[in-house]
């Protein structure tokens, strides 16, 4: 019997259209499926652009905030877009990505694996 194999492919964590290089810190490796569910979710979008949006998502617990922060490497100047407007694909799309995960755990995912490497996500108490 024959294994079964998981299809990935290249993700840019930051955009080639909005500054995005080949470069190995650059990409992930991701199920192609997941793949879909991010750019329905996000689009081509800059790191701030997606903390904006994960602010107003009705997953976000109303007594925190998230902050993207600079931490290394070059700043992007560039905006991006193309995410779906579909409230019934980016449902879907949250509930396939995150499945399972709390809010912390979600940020800490796409910190790691979909966030543009030179950007991080930071989760606050709000006041």
């Amino acid at each position: 019997m024959a294994k079964s194999q998981i299809l990935t492919e290249e993700h840019h964590r930051r955009a080639r259209s909005i500054g995005g290089t080949e470069h190995e810190f650059n990409i992930s490796y991701v199920k192609t499926r997941h793949h879909r569910c991010r750019h329905t979710l996000f689009g081509n979008m800059n790191a701030f652009q997606i903390c904006d949006l994960l602010n107003y998502m009705k997953e976000k617990p109303d007594n925190k905030t998230i902050v993207c922060k600079f931490i290394n490497g070059t700043q992007v100047t560039g905006r991006g877009e193309n995410n779906s407007k579909n409230k019934s694909k980016i449902s879907d799309a949250w509930k396939i990505l995150f499945k399972g995960m709390d809010f912390k755990q979600t940020i800490e995912y796409i910190n790691n694996v979909w966030l543009d490497p030179s950007y991080h996500f930071y989760v606050e108490e709000k006041t």
